[in-house]
């Protein structure tokens, strides 16, 4: 199949149908219009790190990496995003988390946490935000969630100097709810997949719009379909017929 000569056919700006997270095409359903607001807020205030845990297909991913875009268009914000590696010793993931903020790493573990530290007292007093996202967060050892609880103390009487967000399946949920003394410093979210309201409302946008039909309300159309057709495409596209939402399902 010729993926190019489809899309040539269609008049689309690109393949509409791909597995990537990519985070423009993020379905904004409640539930992560109101993940995201709470991560920004939490993230912007520094008031406490966040774990968020859900099924696959949820959008956790899509939402962290628009997270990380929307925290990084701001200068006061150092937004660093990790996928979870398959790392044995909190050591090593130390080590990465410093080499992304571009933090000189010692031999010594205590060394790398002072000289850790020293970077992020650096940044408060020039009113920079550090911020630490990790995706696939499930994936994480019990020495790693020790590491991330350890770096929850460096903090000032008011102010937590390093934002944290994990994001991860409902193994995520189950670790960090069975480490007590973490699960009682950190704020969760719990996702769930798409409601069957939120698949209607996308089954309906499926027709594409005629010209008499361009003043309807924006938000019954998918993102991914207003990124992928231009509008010459879509005033130009003949009129289907309208179909119920039953008749998709």
């Amino acid at each position: 199949m010729d993926i190019d000569a489809i899309v040539k056919h269609f008049g689309l700006a690109e393949h509409p149908f791909t597995t990537s997270p990519d985070p423009r095409f993020l379905y904004f359903s409640s539930q992560v219009r109101e993940a995201l607001a709470k991560c920004e807020f939490m993230a912007r205030d520094r008031i406490g790190p966040i774990y968020m845990y859900g099924p696959i297909g949820s959008g956790k991913t899509s939402l962290v990496r628009r997270l990380h875009e929307k925290l990084s268009q701001h200068e006061r914000f150092n937004v660093k995003l990790l996928i979870s590696p398959n790392l044995k010793s909190s050591n090593a993931f130390l080590r990465l988390v410093m080499e992304s903020f571009d933090v000189k790493t010692e031999r010594s573990y205590a060394a790398s946490l002072g000289n850790f530290e020293a970077f992020l007292l650096e940044q408060f007093e020039n009113g920079k935000i550090p911020a630490l996202l990790v995706d696939e967060a499930q994936y994480m050892t019990r020495e790693q969630l020790k590491l991330v609880h350890y770096l929850l103390n460096f903090e000032t009487n008011k102010t937590k100097l390093l934002q944290i967000v994990l994001v991860g399946q409902e193994e995520l949920g189950t670790k960090i709810v069975n480490y007590r003394e973490l699960a009682s410093r950190m704020f969760p979210i719990a996702m769930s997949s798409m409601s069957l309201e939120d698949l209607r409302e996308t089954c309906c946008s499926s027709a594409l719009p005629s010209p008499a039909d361009e003043t309807h309300s924006s938000r019954a159309r998918t993102p991914r379909r207003r990124i992928t057709f231009s509008v010459h495409t879509l005033r130009d596209f003949p009129k289907m017929p309208s179909r119920s939402a039953s008749s998709y399902l």
